[in-house]
């Protein structure tokens, strides 16, 4: 499977009928393809469902936190007045546009060594 055909099915399949997550799309197939060492005209077709998770998990952070910088609070005690950020993991802004330890379990069945196709 090639990238627009990635592309084409991710759309397809989150019914996604204009062309404003396209770059969204694209930078996840990216990721994930730099991440496996493959090419993106060689896709693996199920594949698409790692992909198609995370880009949905992108736009349903941005539809709730929108696209500019908000630091997420992990949690907030109210005696002396501490707050904790979440700066990693699953649950910060990293796990989520960035792959999470579970998302490179996932993708370890596809990961090819460097410099073999």
């Amino acid at each position: 499977m090639t990238k627009s055909e990635m592309i084409a099915a991710v759309k397809g399949n989150l019914k996604i009928e204009d062309e404003t997550q396209d770059l969204t799309i694209s930078d996840v197939i990216l990721l994930v393809c730099e991440y496996c060492n493959i090419n993106t005209e060689m896709i693996p077709e199920p594949m698409e469902k790692i992909i198609r998770k995370k880009v949905k998990g992108i736009m349903d952070y941005e539809a709730v936190s929108g696209n500019g910088f908000v630091q997420d609070i992990a949690s907030i005690k109210e005696g002396d007045g501490t707050i904790t950020y979440a700066t990693s993991g699953t649950n910060g802004k990293d796990g989520i546009y960035w792959l999470s330890d579970s998302d490179k379990a996932a993708l370890r069945l596809y990961r090819r060594l460097r410099g073999y196709v």
